[in-house]
């Protein structure tokens, strides 16, 4: 492979793709370009040490003071030798056999403060599924007000397949369907009974569709809230982010992870100095604070290259009209940006259609990383729907 034209001839259509997605970065204030720029592989390191490592549990931004967390093995469906081969992430001793892979699927969580003594008063769980190349982390602005105004709920959330200290799992791993096994088998360990409130962002939006629809009935029936924020029920192929990642960039990156693992570090040092800052700041339309920029690039730097390639499938196709009937009667948010390009109004529009029983919120002047960007508005969404399913109880 002559590595070094692919990288040359990604790095250009990684940079034509970032300019379609619009005018956000161009708009984005000076100093979130100058974060963007500095985001080099010189960068990426100091952001390292500053952040004490991204998953330190002590410092902000992040989640920090959890009272549990821990793993959960799932075995996955089979995968071919010839998958295992080209799953360059993991050390030798950590590549999935030939027939199945095993991921360690971390969980992170906040018990509740007064867990009732009743079985049926067990307390309410809420569940957040984070969206592509993010982590558990980014729900880190929920659990820090949550723990305060709502002491009693358990929140609890996970890094799915392919993010965070999960890690990199083969890229045919990387679905809809797959993540939401993740969740759903952190939920079965961690929150066996009472009812569920799934909160999903982004691509995690799909995937708490995905659990409302396709869950086993002994989980589906727990399921008393959804809050669905800056995603779709439609394909999310047709805006904004998912664009930066399509053909012939995706083409490359495949191709790549078919390369030695020399040359898959060199791509993946080559494409994030530039994959990373053009989605960190074309997500972000309010003025957010400078640390919270380097964060979000820092969860999109850690990313494997096989998530990228892996998810871009679900990401083009992957729709959830069919969850319509179950989401019926359930009390929810659909929460949508004024400024998000990459699940705009008219994505939230279609899920209201399907789902008249939410309420909508529009925050105005934000893009599409709400949870970090518009905290405020995620949280209070949050609270309405918590409070609504405690008086039903």
């Amino acid at each position: 492979m002559d590595f070094r034209a692919l990288t040359h001839k990604t790095l250009d259509d990684v940079q034509k793709a970032a300019t379609r997605v619009g005018d956000t970065a161009a708009k984005a204030p000076a100093f979130v370009r100058s974060a963007a720029l500095r985001l080099t592989s010189s960068g990426r390191r100091r952001l390292a040490l500053e952040h004490g490592a991204l998953h330190s549990q002590t410092r902000e931004p992040g989640l920090t003071d959890l009272t549990a967390t821990g793993v959960v093995h799932i075995k996955t469906t089979p995968v071919t030798a010839d998958i295992a081969a080209k799953d360059d992430e993991r050390k030798a001793s950590d590549k999935p056999d030939a027939v199945t892979t095993d991921i360690p699927v971390h969980w992170y969580e906040v018990e509740p403060e007064s867990p009732p003594s009743a079985p049926a008063n067990d307390p309410v769980t809420i569940v957040f599924i984070h969206g592509f190349t993010l982590a558990g982390e980014s729900w880190y602005r929920q659990f820090n007000a949550l723990r305060k105004s709502h002491p009693e709920a358990r929140l609890l959330t996970m890094d799915l397949r392919g993010h965070g200290q999960t890690g990199a799992v083969p890229a045919s791993l990387c679905t809809v369907e797959g993540a939401a096994a993740d969740a759903l088998a952190v939920i079965a360990e961690r929150a066996a009974t009472g009812k569920l409130i799934v909160v999903g962002h982004s691509l995690g939006g799909l995937i708490a569709l995905h659990m409302v629809r396709a869950a086993e009935e002994s989980i589906r029936r727990r399921i008393a809230g959804v809050v669905l924020i800056s995603t779709s029920i439609d394909k999310l192929a047709a805006q904004g982010v998912p664009q930066i990642l399509a053909s012939p960039v995706a083409d490359a990156a495949r191709n790549a992870i078919e390369s030695s693992p020399k040359e898959i570090r060199k791509f993946r040092e080559a494409i994030a100095s530039l994959m990373a800052p053009s989605l960190a700041v074309a997500v972000f339309a309010r003025r957010t604070d400078y640390e919270i920029i380097e964060f979000h690039a820092a969860m999109i730097n850690e990313t494997p290259l096989e998530t990228f390639v892996g998810y871009l499938d679900d990401l083009q196709d992957h729709e959830e009209f069919a969850a319509g009937p179950r989401l019926e009667g359930l009390p929810g948010a659909v929460l949508v940006g004024t400024k998000d390009d990459v699940t705009p109004r008219k994505q939230a529009d279609l899920i209201m259609e399907k789902w008249p029983d939410a309420e909508l919120v529009e925050v105005d002047g934000a893009g599409h990383m709400l949870p970090l960007e518009a905290p405020d508005a995620v949280n209070r969404a949050i609270e309405r729907v918590l409070e609504k399913v405690q008086k039903r109880s």
